[in-house]
């Protein structure tokens, strides 16, 4: 090969690397768009889902006061005492509040993200502020929890807006409230930095925060809460965005198993003492018609139904639409749902979706599993056809959504029990 001949191929080759190169390059380049459009697929599928789940438990959590609500207006009539009607309406008010609440977090969620949100600042006795919130929680707080204000030593007035001031604690101590079993909530305010700065807080002895999630728990849509069946995940990120709005700032600190602080902190405008006025709202009360249930005059030949419900005012709606009819067990949660099952062996299963430690869907399975026989009824405040269909691919018999009419109660169960 003479030298020609070795320089057109050189050169060849040299032409080839380039191309080859040029190649690589692109193939590189598209190769990393192709990565981002991927992952731009994920975020948006991870949306989607967090959309869905959010519409799931939003369904529920409008349909669970709802539920306590209409039955309790229907039985509470038939109330013999004015005691158990007072009762009756305390959990109607309760609920409602609770309705309200979610209502109100869903409007202010929508204003505050499309900056039409105001505030009204008057001089408030943050004192008398806190002894309001523990009444907001009188019943709702179960006796296994104890909930206190942290008092300080003097009173102080300040110039802001009580009802977001409000707002906030409800939904700190009501996401406690989701995490904690049993020990305390705490709650209060304190000065620093020589009274220039005024620092509330909400601690609770919960379950704690896993350390991969807790920067993002302020996001709406992207509640842990609602990924685990416990909530409906706007009240953080409302929280994060009024104490914004109001020139202030809000921080968290967990430890899984241990607990959760939160604290919220503005620029101090207002006294040292001081008295404000407190106001107090009263409701009227509306009687409803509803049906009166028989009576058997041998408790042992009434069946027996087995209700897992961990919503106490759930519960009690259902006691009292049936405790005339049937003898009833209570469960709190799935586990002792399959246990009350395997001991009592009831003849018929109200099973509620949504509960702790074992959700109904699980213990349905396990129980269907060691007896197909038993009729279990869903009775759930997920009402869609998705929900619908989980409950039945689960061993559920039917489903019963929240809120319900006592009427179709009665029928479903005497249908099972061949009444």
């Amino acid at each position: 090969m003479d030298q020609d001949e070795r320089e057109i191929l050189l050169q060849r080759f040299a032409d080839v690397t380039h191309r080859l190169n040029v190649a690589n390059a692109k193939l590189d380049e598209a190769n990393k768009k192709l990565k981002e459009y991927e992952e731009k697929a994920l975020q948006a599928e991870k949306a989607s889902q967090m959309k869905t789940l959010f519409l799931a438990n939003m369904s529920h959590e409008i349909r669970t006061p709802l539920n306590a609500i209409e039955g309790f207006s229907r039985v509470m009539v038939e109330a013999e005492t004015l005691k158990e009607r007072m009762s009756y309406m305390e959990i109607i008010e309760s609920n409602n509040r609770r309705l309200q609440s979610l209502v109100n977090e869903i409007l202010d969620l929508s204003r505050v993200e499309a900056g039409e949100i105001s505030f009204k600042k008057t001089n408030v006795d943050l004192n008398n502020m806190m002894q309001s919130i523990k009444q907001l929680f009188k019943f709702r707080c179960p006796d296994t929890i104890n909930l206190a204000w942290d008092t300080p030593s003097m009173q102080v007035i300040m110039n802001t807006d009580e009802d977001k001031l409000t707002q906030v604690f409800s939904n700190l101590i009501s996401n406690a409230l989701k995490h904690t079993t049993k020990g305390s909530i705490i709650y209060g305010y304190r000065l620093v930095n020589d009274h220039d700065e005024i620092q509330f807080f909400v601690s609770d002895t919960g379950s704690g925060i896993d350390p991969e999630f807790i920067g993002q728990i302020f996001n709406a849509y992207a509640s842990k809460d609602a990924e685990m069946n416990k909530g409906y995940g706007l009240g953080l990120a409302l929280c994060k965005i009024i104490v914004e709005k109001m020139g202030g700032h809000i921080d968290v600190e967990s430890s899984l198993n241990v607990g959760t602080t939160f604290t919220f902190g503005f620029p101090f405008h207002g006294t040292i003492g001081g008295i404000a006025t407190s106001n107090r709202t009263t409701t009227s009360t509306q009687m409803i018609r509803t049906l009166r249930v028989s009576t058997h005059s041998n408790d042992t030949q009434m069946k027996t139904i087995l209700v897992a419900e961990d919503e106490e005012s759930n519960y009690e709606l259902v006691r009292i639409v049936l405790q005339k009819r049937y003898n009833l067990l209570h469960a709190h949660n799935g586990i002792e749902a399959v246990t009350m099952n395997e001991e009592e062996h009831p003849d018929l299963i109200l099973m509620d979706i949504r509960m702790p430690e074992m959700n109904g869907l699980d213990a349905t399975r396990i129980i269907k599993e060691v007896n197909s026989d038993t009729p279990v009824i869903a009775l759930s405040a997920y009402a869609f056809d998705e929900n619908v269909r989980e409950a039945k691919a689960a061993g559920c018999d039917d489903f019963l959504a929240k809120p319900f009419r006592v009427e179709d109660l009665i029928e479903i169960i005497g249908r099972y029990l061949g009444e």
